[in-house]
């Protein structure tokens, strides 16, 4: 049977564009056997795949950073997003807040009052980040969805499957050092089974009130995911679906760390990410974001064309383009840092 829930130590997307590629209007993509391949811009983002295998687009999750201007794009891919961090040699790390503000289940997923679901997030250092003083660690997210209100009787409203991702690790920051980070996220749905409510705490709680649960690891190694990503794997005997299935994402959080990677090649692109509202999807969505030129209704706390009035978005009486489109929006908050390797207890 294979893994539902893995972090492979190993496997990882770079997103990556070379600027020499633009003049015909496509991308140059590696699959896992380095072949090249080219690709519409507008179709898929691109990235380079270090895996055994080449994950399939239709479950691989991607990280997009919502745009900032009405006249601008929707959407930004991460190669085409600039760094808001500078950082340095005297500041060469990143302190990192994540808070997931909605988890939007696509229309066309079939739901009755069993069906819940169970994330994996992880973020930490990337271990070809440019700050070899400390060991490779994660900050790594359990997570418990419910994805039925028995209040309502279909599924939750995206705005109440939310949480502040800090608060799982005790207010602690995710550290970054070196600035370079690697992010995976997973979601598996599945029937409800006694065990998992008894793991997210889901039996202190009234369902109607209790939507999501989170249990939060700070900075443990890849051993200590593998045992947390054993026990999740449970899910494989309560009929499971996964919705994002995928290799981790490798991405500079600051110019420091992107030009370390890059070796200040002008020319390479790469995956970044700065403080704001991102949208974790399927990469096979990139076009119905674009094409939809969605903007954040936090009344709701879902996307939908920016043309259309909030009254509508609120009331639902819009023809939406998302509908059947399964999505999470997190707030990413970070600043410069130096960690401090030598810290000992005397």
């Amino acid at each position: 049977m294979n893994s539902l829930f893995s972090f492979p130590r190993d496997d990882v997307i770079t997103p990556l564009r070379h600027t020499s590629d633009a003049d015909d209007g496509t991308t140059l993509r590696r699959d896992a056997g380095h072949r090249a391949r080219r690709d519409g811009a507008d179709d898929q983002p691109t990235f380079r795949v270090e895996s055994d295998q080449s994950p399939d687009p239709h479950d691989q999750f991607m990280v997009f950073q919502l745009g900032s201007q009405a006249a601008g794009p929707a959407v930004l891919d991460t190669t085409e997003v600039e760094p808001a961090l500078d950082g340095s040699d005297d500041a060469p790390d990143v302190l990192m807040r994540l808070e997931m503000l909605s988890f939007n289940l696509g229309a066309n997923e079939d739901i009755d009052s069993q069906t819940r679901a169970t994330m994996r997030l992880n973020v930490g250092k990337d271990e070809s980040s440019s700050n070899k003083l400390f060991d490779t660690a994660f900050w790594s997210v359990a997570a418990g969805l419910s994805l039925y209100d028995t209040a309502t009787g279909k599924a939750p409203e995206p705005k109440l499957l939310k949480s502040d991702i800090s608060r799982a690790f005790g207010n602690r920051p995710i550290e970054v050092p070196g600035g370079l980070g690697r992010l995976s996220f997973q979601v598996v749905k599945h029937k409800e089974q006694p065990w998992w409510k008894r793991a997210f705490g889901f039996l202190q709680s009234r369902t109607a009130e209790h939507l999501i649960a989170l249990l939060g690891f700070p900075a443990i190694t890849h051993q200590a995911i593998d045992l947390l990503d054993e026990l999740m794997n449970r899910v494989a005997d309560a009929e499971p679906e996964p919705l994002f299935k995928s290799v981790p994402m490798r991405l500079a959080l600051s110019s420091y760390a992107r030009e370390s990677f890059t070796g200040g090649n002008e020319r390479i692109r790469m995956g970044c990410l700065k403080p704001g509202v991102c949208v974790f999807v399927r990469s096979s969505h990139y076009g119905v974001l674009k094409s939809a030129d969605v903007g954040y209704f936090p009344a709701v706390s879902k996307l939908a064309p920016l043309h259309v009035s909030p009254d509508d978005v609120y009331a639902g009486r819009y023809d939406d383009p998302l509908r059947d489109v399964t999505y999470a929006l997190f707030r990413i908050k970070m600043k410069e840092a130096t960690l401090d390797p030598g810290f000992r207890f005397p």
